[in-house]
């Protein structure tokens, strides 16, 4: 952590805008298998936004991977859900996951982080849907049966923070780790992830 945070130092000494945080690694297969207590956090700047829509240039990453997510909106002091989202990450997993230190110091994988506006939470289970190429591709019900209830994923982050000298602010954003199973994508296709009820956002690989 004390290496992710001077990383983020420096990319905001030189210019770049904080956003938020990232959760990761956050499923219960994955917390044994890394021998973790808890999700993973990571950080999040503008550096890295990408407009839905747009075209994302990953044929020389390792191993392109998406996440659709489900963006916290944090409210005043940086605490609870102000408001939510339906964001998609975009991974290169360039390394094993079970070099933990390793793939924390680089941003848990981190390549680009797509969001919408932030909206007041509808009522029931956040359903899920991602389609490839117009035609749905994976499906979560609940998505947060996958990745736990967000006023709870927010009060971690902040509590995880603190132990090192960080904090959580109001209007930044905390992207969940994804709802359904990490998905392996590749240039010439097109992605569009959907939060029912909140919004849709597409990206075409290239």
């Amino acid at each position: 952590m004390e290496r992710l945070l001077a990383r983020r130092q420096e990319l905001l000494a030189a210019g770049a805008r904080s956003i938020g945080w990232k959760l990761a690694f956050g499923a219960e297969p994955m917390l044994e298998a890394l021998g973790l207590r808890g999700p993973l956090v990571g950080f999040l700047t503008d550096a890295t936004v990408v407009e839905s829509g747009a075209e994302v240039a990953v044929g020389d990453w390792s191993a392109p991977k998406l996440e659709p997510e489900i963006a916290i909106h944090l409210g005043p002091g940086g605490e609870g859900v102000a408001a939510i989202g339906p964001p998609i990450e975009l991974a290169d997993v360039d390394r094993p996951p079970t070099e933990v230190a390793e793939v924390l110091a680089g941003d848990v994988f981190h390549r680009g982080v797509i969001l919408g506006p932030p909206l007041a939470r509808p009522p029931g289970p956040l359903a899920v849907t991602v389609e490839r190429d117009g035609e749905r591709f994976a499906a979560s019900a609940d998505a947060e049966a996958a990745v736990g209830r967000l006023d709870s994923l927010a009060a971690y982050v902040s509590v995880y923070l603190a132990r090192f000298g960080a904090a959580t602010r109001e209007g930044e954003v905390i992207i969940s780790g994804s709802t359904v199973p990490m998905i392996d994508v590749a240039a010439g296709q097109s992605w569009a992830c959907r939060v029912e009820g909140v919004g849709e956002l597409e990206v075409r690989l290239t």
